[in-house]
């Protein structure tokens, strides 16, 4: 005979196992309408050997939705994705690093020490890369769409990923679809799962290990008994180590987020469960592996470049994107257009939530513990990269899963839909319709811009003077020496002084690739002559030689 059950933190156990999990069980949501009414939940919802039942199963499920959400994401991250050239200044950059890669040409020490224009590339770490030129390889070449490639997949599992997680933390699988489906189509996020761009993988990643964190939590026992579940910690160190060696530290800034969460909750000492020392290698080991050997193979300053000035100096100089402090106070909601416009909303119920102790079986609020979760989540890296001297949009893609089911709360779950109006009385329809928007967007309006934005015909403008051995001079454009290589610049060097581009001149006559404002100063000092002029963005370029 089965004991009586008793309730610890939300999980209905038995009194043979006690649980101590903070997660509240599933609830029940059925809607066909757009609203989701809050229904009691049933009893002792238990499978066998005690274990609650796993979210999102059962016939209203919604895996028709889901589907429907799978799709419509591939078509918006894959359609076209090979239809414009790769812009500068980081997609051909990281291009053009890739096909270096793909090309073998620095033999097996170029798999650990990345190249750009056949000198060390001391910038990231090459999980990116090695994907890339991987799935290049066969193709012969990294060519646009494989390129970027590894965002696409990348964006797609962190669609499929929020689902996961959204269903832990509401207990309830049609929020979590409409969470993913407000990621899906959140314009920075879908702007960049098309480009070649290291912080959707980033994402990814960090996903993967908040998922398994979260799973952990929510079993029998909690985080406090995870070290019975080795394979799950190995996974969540896993992907901790692969955001790593996509872009260095910040890939473990998840730790910290369940570091702050777990103190919040009073829970801290739970944190070393999930940290057995073994974990380390799996989350530490690979960047630490790959760094040590890449030092073994480079020239003598690697490490102060690829270590202090790139990794600290970005945080705390500002050695590239300098911004104030301020900065995502507004470009946060720039890029989380358009769901933007409800979010604050979302935090002020998301706050609320973090404060109060009423339950919420039967609804599909989160319970307090999730929504400190979720807090946490957005609150840590946030303050993070605002202290950070270096700023840029991408760097808060790994919240925007966080964001969007925080701005479900502003939504039909909440109970405030009427406040919201017609946009999120149906938000099925209303994520259908932007997605649609930013589709066409994509497909049929950016490629009639990307003649401004594309570096190719600079590129092979200069290789038709860059004949006989003659190599490229590019004066104090770092940012398109890597689009140069990539759209076949046989032969470059990079200038940064006036004495570097005399001696250029001197030796080779040209080709020069200069800023217009740095031809109309040194041209006439050098004798230079414009043979053909472009507009970059903003820039205006002059691709000048000096007279044989």
């Amino acid at each position: 005979m089965r004991d009586r059950r008793s309730s610890i933190r939300g999980w209905p156990v038995s009194r043979s196992r006690v649980a101590r999990s903070a997660w509240p069980p599933k609830s029940s949501c059925a809607s066909s309408k757009g609203r989701v009414p809050s229904i009691p939940i049933v009893k002792n919802p238990l499978r066998k050997g005690d274990r609650p039942e796993p979210p999102g199963s059962g016939p209203r499920s919604g895996r028709g939705t889901l589907a429907a959400l799978l799709l419509g994401t591939a078509l918006l991250f894959g359609v076209g994705l090979g239809r414009t050239d790769l812009w500068a200044p980081d997609e051909p950059r990281y291009g053009a690093i890739s096909e270096e890669l793909r090309s073998f040409r620095h033999g097996l020490g170029g798999l650990i020490l990345l190249h750009l224009n056949d000198r060390p590339y001391t910038q990231k770490p090459p999980l990116y890369f090695w994907l890339a030129a991987g799935l290049g390889a066969p193709f012969g070449r990294v060519h646009e769409a494989i390129a970027r490639l590894p965002s696409a997949v990348a964006g797609f599992a962190s669609v499929l990923l929020t689902v996961w997680i959204g269903e832990l933390l509401f207990r309830c699988r049609r929020p979590a679809i409409l969470a993913a489906g407000m990621l899906a189509t959140s314009f920075r996020f879908a702007f960049s799962a098309r480009r070649v761009q290291l912080d959707v993988l980033l994402t990814a990643f960090e996903l993967g290990a908040i998922g398994l964190f979260l799973h952990l939590d929510a079993r029998p026992g909690g985080l406090e008994q995870a070290r019975r579940f080795p394979a799950a910690i190995a996974g969540l160190h896993a992907c901790l180590g692969a955001a790593a060696l996509v872009k260095g530290p910040v890939g473990w800034l998840p730790l910290l987020v369940f570091a702050v969460f777990l103190a919040w909750e009073g829970r801290l000492g739970a944190f070393r469960a999930i940290a057995p020392a073994w974990a380390w290698l799996l989350s530490v080991g690979p960047v630490a592996l790959w760094i040590t050997s890449a030092i073994s193979l480079a020239p003598s300053g690697f490490a102060n470049m690829a270590v202090l000035d790139n990794l600290f100096g970005r945080f705390f100089s500002g050695t590239a994107h300098v911004r104030p402090f301020y900065y995502y106070v507004f470009q946060l909601p720039l890029d989380f257009l358009p769901w933007s416009l409800f979010l604050p909303l979302g935090l002020w119920v998301l706050w609320r939530r973090t404060r109060s102790e009423a339950s919420t079986a039967g609804t599909t609020q989160p319970s307090r513990t999730a929504a400190r979760f979720l807090f946490t989540w957005i609150f840590v890296p946030f303050v993070f990269f605002s202290l950070s001297a270096g700023k840029r949009g991408l760097y808060l893609l790994p919240i925007f899963p966080a964001l969007a089911m925080t701005t479900i709360l502003a939504g039909p779950v909440s109970g405030t839909a009427a406040a919201m109006g017609a946009a999120f009385r149906r938000p099925g329809l209303t994520i259908l319709a932007v997605g649609m928007l930013e589709l066409a967007l994509f497909v049929f309006v950016l490629p009639r811009f990307h003649i401004e934005k594309s570096p190719r015909p600079i590129a092979l403008a200069a290789a038709s003077l860059s004949r006989e051995g003659r190599p490229l001079g590019v004066y104090r454009l770092r940012s398109l020496e890597g689009a140069m290589t990539y759209y076949g610049v046989p032969s470059l060097i990079s200038l940064t002084d006036e004495s570097q581009l005399r001696a250029h001149l001197l030796e080779n006559g040209g080709p020069v690739l200069m800023r217009d404002r740095d031809f109309r100063t040194l041209g006439s000092r050098f004798d230079l002559h414009a043979r053909q002029t472009f507009r970059s963005a903003r820039r205006r370029l002059v691709l000048a030689e000096a007279p044989p």
